[in-house]
């Protein structure tokens, strides 16, 4: 049984490594890389607790803000880890400090450039597959 185990896991290893592999030279790599995006800023509202689903029947909202890309970008996935490969990303939600909110506010429906690191979507309070932690 343990050396079926190991095939299996090295070839699970094999196919996310040419996953990164060939992924295109333009794509974007995931934290602790900064990286710049442009997009037009604007802010969405999601339920949030206790069921994530409707905030007309009583879920919290949960405001923030987005960039709607252009153009759109990829991402590299990381072998091992959590971050996912994605071929098309046209939004990306946006994790803000409370002086960036204030600072991008009058930025709304605006093109704007932002940097930062990326990661990939990883608790229900995450509304897109990508985020962007912006640097100050």
């Amino acid at each position: 049984m343990k050396p079926r185990l190991s095939f299996i896991f090295i070839l699970l290893l094999l196919v996310q490594m040419r996953a990164v592999l060939a992924a295109p030279a333009n794509c974007l790599r995931y934290e602790p890389e900064t990286v710049t995006v442009t997009g037009k800023l604007h802010r969405e509202t999601f339920p949030g607790r206790p069921n994530y689903e409707s905030v007309a029947n009583g879920d919290e909202p949960e405001t923030g803000f987005y960039m709607s890309l252009e153009p759109t970008i990829c991402t590299v996935g990381d072998i091992g880890q959590s971050e996912v490969a994605f071929k098309s990303v046209r939004e990306i939600q946006l994790v803000l400090n409370k002086k960036q909110y204030a600072e991008l506010r009058p930025k709304l429906g605006a093109v704007v450039r932002l940097r930062g690191q990326l990661f990939s979507a990883f608790t229900g309070h995450h509304h897109a597959d990508v985020l962007l932690r912006v640097s100050e």
